[in-house]
């Protein structure tokens, strides 16, 4: 995860030593470009589980979760 860790160094903002604000690129507003290659990171990490299922929160799970599920062509089970 060495894009989204660069992401949080670069454009992460800390209000205090407990809240790192992350809205600019994956909260308020998403990059893109970064979700997919994290989804990329995730599929090579599971890819051989033998998952059939993933399941998303809505908290933020509803943005990560499809994107793993198309990639393992598995389903999508949003709660």
């Amino acid at each position: 995860m060495k894009a989204l860790k660069n992401a949080i160094e670069t454009r992460g903002h800390f209000i205090n030593d407990e809240v790192l604000k992350v809205d600019a690129f994956l909260n308020h507003q998403i990059d893109c470009s970064l979700v997919d290659e994290m989804g990329n990171e995730f599929y090579e990490h599971f890819k051989n589980k033998g998952i059939t299922k993933v399941v998303g929160i809505e908290s933020r799970g509803f943005i990560m979760g499809p994107i793993l599920a198309t990639r393992l062509g598995a389903g999508f089970v949003p709660i």
